[in-house]
């Protein structure tokens, strides 16, 4: 879903895919950006981005300072133990939502299933930009959410 909103980006200066992962988000993005940069705090993850994406190893993107648009495919499961990060919310949705209010992208696009906190998200969304475009997929026990917000 992150990757169907994502196409239907127009042009950008600098895109940053936070939890990247896979790096997938991020390669799309360089298609439409002028500069991309992935972050992930897992090393193994940062070493998954083939060379043309810059890659920063670091929680949430607090190494990156500006961005004009944002993308985080979140961690969608409330924490349990053994905690794993890719999938589980550690507070790392908190940190993200606090890292928007400073970096103020143009865009945020954010994918979370209703597993997680998906009336939170949405509300702080809402607090500081104005939802353009929420996707759904309903898929037996969730829904999975995918937004466009200006900032």
């Amino acid at each position: 879903m992150t990757l169907e909103v994502v196409e239907e980006l127009g042009g950008a200066d600098i895109c940053v895919d936070v939890g990247t992962g896979s790096c997938i988000i991020a390669e799309k993005l360089a298609t439409k950006c002028r500069e991309t940069v992935a972050t992930d705090i897992d090393i193994e993850a940062c070493k998954t981005c083939n060379w043309t994406i810059d890659v920063v190893c670091s929680d949430v993107g607090r190494a990156v300072r500006r961005a004009d648009v944002a993308v985080f495919n979140m961690p969608y499961l409330p924490p349990e133990e053994p905690i794993d990060v890719s999938i589980h919310d550690a507070g790392v949705v908190s940190r993200f939502l606090r890292w928007i209010s400073i970096t103020r992208p143009r865009a945020v696009i954010a994918t979370f299933s209703s597993l997680g906190r998906a009336d939170f998200i949405l509300e702080a969304l809402r607090a500081q930009c104005v939802i353009v475009k929420v996707a759904k997929l309903h898929l037996f026990f969730e829904t999975i959410y995918s937004v466009i917000a200006k900032c």
